[in-house]
């Protein structure tokens, strides 16, 4: 550092003041002083992410093998995806982006249920009963109280549906599907007009109908529909012609024949002047740069973000998915609607115009002042008391006191939430967000497994008890599509990529290689005399589910009570039902 800081505790500065280097980290003379040619991870958290990016490249000269963690800001977001590829063992760490998805979860209404985002799709997080064990997975949260509901995972995203033709489907079945999802969407874009627009829709439609049927009783269905929508269109002279072609005299003319053709033709041209105003209002505003903002009357009732930019922009992207309407105001930006469902100001008290006398589900202040957030939490909770107001702080140690002091607000400190993850990426592991769950901060993690790791070989339950973090997803080579909640049998191997929800201090064991043993063991017992097929499946069953060779659980079934060797509660659980079937009498021990 170049001065002295302002340390945060007293006792954090009596164990480190004595460890403090003074000087500019872009020098090598001051990286040696203070260590760098040895160290195993450098972490460069300056404020100003250029100097940060200089140093990296300092420090990597000096030191070719450390992992170097460079924290930087979304408007360097190139300069250090480049860095990445190019530098091996850098990691770039956008402190404020990790943070978008404890914000989102503290922002949601209370209609649209929490949900991180892995791989392109939705797992969901609720504290409700289990429905089905094979989609649905407990979080392993470290020292929760036993007062607090369990959280769990549930594979239950719309977009799991993709896959080609289930067992017992026909093409038939596909394109049903897919008119049913058809209808489904006009339904749902009918929903959201508002009442004069599907009157005015319904109207149209009749107005098709009946013409079709009036205008086809001289020339056939045909002439009646190119009558029909030529006066929709506007046009008089050249339909009527068409009508008159199969009368031979003007007095078989029906008086009422004129007045349905001539109010066709007022309706067709109050259309077509309505199409060309439409037309006109978007080529003025591409050429121009200027629209109205408006909000859609009908749907869900919108969160509003205050500023924020790029943290902003992602957290509204991800409540748009959940077909949630977001309101966000950045002063200097462009206003006008960036994203279908995403409506932009440039101004609050624009905002507030525009949302006068509607309800609001949810407010975020992301400003980087957390005074300026205060003050507006409060003025808009005023406005809106039901909403949700989650306010960013950048450093609060007291946050969550600080929040309940104030009424409630969700005060959100960054430093607090990113911290475990700059550690775990000095790990070397690839930090992808942060989940703020009953008090507890976990880090969404990839790891791209390689021949050397120590998770190779494991099964999905052993890492999970064996190191206390949570399987989320699992991409295999030559897959396209991820293995959401991966089933606890489920062997790791080089080449996978698996997301685990995992704290700082459980991704520390990891990299020690220090796991918990397991804690179950089966009481197990043959009953009878099994035939030879039923004694060689029984074999094969323990022999897959224990971890070991066949041959060396043969004498457990020899007849005799036995005591299996320790495996993990989840396959322990299998194990019981896959021995029942065979005929093997087994119960569960806790060591």
């Amino acid at each position: 550092d170049l001065r002295q800081p302002n340390w945060r505790d007293p006792e954090l500065e009596s164990r480190l003041a004595a460890t403090l280097t003074h000087g500019d980290m872009r020098l090598a003379h001051v990286l040696r002083q203070a260590g760098a040619e040895r160290a195993s991870a450098v972490l460069l958290l300056s404020a100003d992410s250029t100097i940060n990016f200089e140093a990296a490249l300092q420090v990597r000269l000096l030191n070719p093998t450390a992992e170097i963690v460079v924290r930087s800001t979304s408007r360097l977001a190139d300069l250090g995806a480049l860095l990445e590829h190019r530098l091996p063992g850098v990691a770039v760490v956008d402190p404020i982006l990790l943070c978008a998805d404890a914000i989102t979860t503290a922002l949601r209404p209370a209609s649209m249920q929490a949900s991180v985002e892995v791989d392109g799709q939705f797992i969901q997080l609720s504290n409700g009963p289990i429905q089905d064990l094979r989609n649905q997975k407990q979080v392993r949260l470290p020292g929760s109280s036993s007062g607090s509901p369990p959280v769990w995972l549930s594979a239950r995203s719309p977009q799991l549906n993709r896959d080609p033709l289930a067992p017992g489907q026909t093409r038939r079945h596909r394109a049903l599907a897919w008119l049913r999802s058809r209808v489904r969407q006009v339904r749902a874009w009918l929903r959201a007009r508002t009442r004069l627009q599907r009157w005015a829709f319904s109207l149209l439609l009749l107005l098709v109908l009946t013409g079709v049927r009036i205008f086809s009783q001289v020339g056939g269905w045909k002439q009646g529909v190119f009558v029909t929508l030529g006066l929709l269109k506007g046009e008089y002279v050249d339909p009527v012609n068409l009508l008159l072609s199969d009368i031979t005299g003007m007095e078989e003319v029906s008086g009422w024949l004129i007045v349905g053709t001539l109010l066709y033709s007022l309706v067709g041209t109050l259309l077509t002047s309505a199409l060309v105003a439409v037309i006109l209002e978007r080529l003025l505003r591409e050429r121009l740069g200027v629209e109205r903002i408006r909000l859609p009357r009908r749907g869900p009732a919108p969160v509003l973000l205050v500023e924020g930019s790029a943290l902003a922009r992602r957290i509204a992207q991800r409540l748009r998915r959940h077909q949630q309407l977001v309101v966000r105001i950045e002063p200097g930006g462009t206003d006008g609607s960036q994203d279908k469902g995403i409506v932009q100001f440039g101004q609050l008290e624009e905002a507030l115009q525009a949302l006068e006398g509607r309800p609001v589900s949810a407010v975020g202040l992301l400003s980087t002042d957390l005074l300026a957030n205060l003050e507006a939490a409060m003025a808009l909770q005023q406005r809106w008391p039901e909403a949700g107001i989650a306010v960013l702080a950048h450093d609060f140690r007291a946050a969550e006191s600080l929040g309940e002091l104030l009424g409630g607000l969700a005060v959100i400190s960054t430093v607090d939430l990113v911290a475990d993850a700059v550690v775990a990426a000095a790990f070397g592991e690839r930090v992808e967000g942060v989940l703020q769950l009953q008090g507890s901060h976990l880090l969404i993690v990839r790891y791209r497994l390689e021949e050397q790791d120590n998770l190779c070989g494991l099964n999905i339950s052993r890492l999970e008890n064996g190191y206390g973090v949570t399987g989320v997803s699992l991409q295999r080579p030559r897959h396209h599509d991820p293995i959401l909640l991966p089933p606890p049998d489920l062997v790791l191997a080089a080449g996978d990529q698996l997301v685990v929800l995992a704290t700082a201090a459980n991704l520390r064991n990891i990299e020690l290689g220090h796991p918990l043993p397991p804690s179950y063991r089966l009481r197990i017992k043959l009953q009878g005399t099994p035939w030879p097929e039923r004694r060689f499946q029984a074999q094969q069953s323990l022999a897959r589910w224990i971890g070991c060779l066949p041959g060396e659980v043969a004498h457990l079934l020899d007849g005799e009570e036995h005591l299996t060797p320790l495996v993990d509660r989840e396959i322990a659980d299998l194990l019981v039902e896959d021995l029942r079937r065979q005929g093997v009498e087994s119960s569960l021990e806790h060591v």
